[in-house]
């Protein structure tokens, strides 16, 4: 069983990685500034060279390196329009320029790219009575759910878990919060399930590939033994304790016992991103536990979607 949990663990990685390199070759270390612009006919001007939208009642979206950008905006009748704005790696900035009437401001503009040489003038602040709205899309505070998929070995074979966590994430990069994992098939040996505290550390967080190391910390239970064979009395003729090798007669009030314990599961992480609030998850961790009976620890691989901070 040993070989099917770390084929299926090879495969959880390689479908992280495959997601993560076609995200990288998408979005790769740039942000995006999305700008609308009224009158439409306005001139826009990004670090003096221009760009024109196919479709001028539709916002231009241009993909920029991350930092500060100049953004000139100018149209014939209308005060112009000049500022400086940072762009941040794998984040949309939207700018929304509304352009007065009036004239435009002598030497408001530097010469577009190609042009005569000459150091371009300083950015000038917006004109009296532009309306001008900035916002960008924070990658700090807020909330994360993750639905999740486990497949690891226990008792010697390889089965699945199904479950969830969450929590509060703080600057992007720490979270902190709860989770449970209940095991898919109906082993009689076994019939486990687990939760506690959750946590997690990412690193490179603003990158479209990132490493988080995860955890959960907490409480499990399971049924700690199965009805067996034992000589002399066929099939099912008792209960059997794996900790201890004995058989007990389930007539005499030994039915399969739940036994609790504690439970520890560190795990390394791949994550790609899709968007600001989706990201991919594929990992390979190990499952602890306190109880008697050993094999209900064992290597777990995990799948899990990430949606939120």
């Amino acid at each position: 069983m040993r070989v099917s949990v770390f084929k299926a663990l090879i495969v959880a990685i390689t479908l992280a990685a495959a997601a993560s390199t076609a995200q990288a070759q998408s979005t790769g270390d740039f942000g995006s500034l999305s700008i609308t612009v009224r009158p439409s006919s306005g001139e826009i001007y990004i670090d003096g060279e221009r760009w024109v939208s196919p479709d001028a009642n539709a916002p231009l979206v241009i993909q920029l390196t991350p930092g500060p950008h100049t953004v000139q905006v100018r149209a014939p009748g209308y005060r112009s329009y000049n500022a400086s704005i940072t762009v941040h790696r794998g984040e949309s900035t939207p700018l929304n320029v509304i352009l007065p009437n009036g004239p435009a401001a002598p030497n408001a503009f530097g010469e577009p790219q190609g042009q005569p040489q000459g150091p371009p003038p300083a950015p000038l602040p917006a004109a009296p009575g532009s309306i001008v709205q900035v916002s960008r899309t924070p990658t700090g505070d807020g909330f994360v759910f993750a639905p999740d998929f486990k497949i690891t070995e226990m008792n010697h074979r390889t089965t699945g878990f199904a479950g969830f966590y969450g929590g509060v994430v703080f600057a992007g990069q720490v979270m902190i919060g709860g989770g449970a994992y209940f095991q898919l098939d109906d082993h009689y040996s076994e019939q486990m399930a687990y939760g506690g505290l959750v946590s997690e550390w990412r690193l490179f967080h603003n990158s479209p590939v990132g490493l988080t190391l995860h955890g959960l910390a907490g409480w499990g239970t399971a049924n700690i033994g199965y009805y067996g064979y034992s000589a002399g009395c066929g099939n099912n003729c008792g209960y059997v304790d794996p900790r201890h090798g004995g058989y007990y007669s389930p007539y005499y009030g030994y039915p399969s016992a739940y036994e609790g314990f504690f439970v520890g599961v560190p795990e390394a992480q791949v994550v790609a991103r899709f968007g600001h609030d989706v990201r991919l998850v594929g990992g390979i961790g190990y499952r602890w536990t306190s109880s008697d009976f050993h094999d209900l620890n064992g290597i777990s691989g995990t799948i899990a979607v990430q949606i939120g901070k």
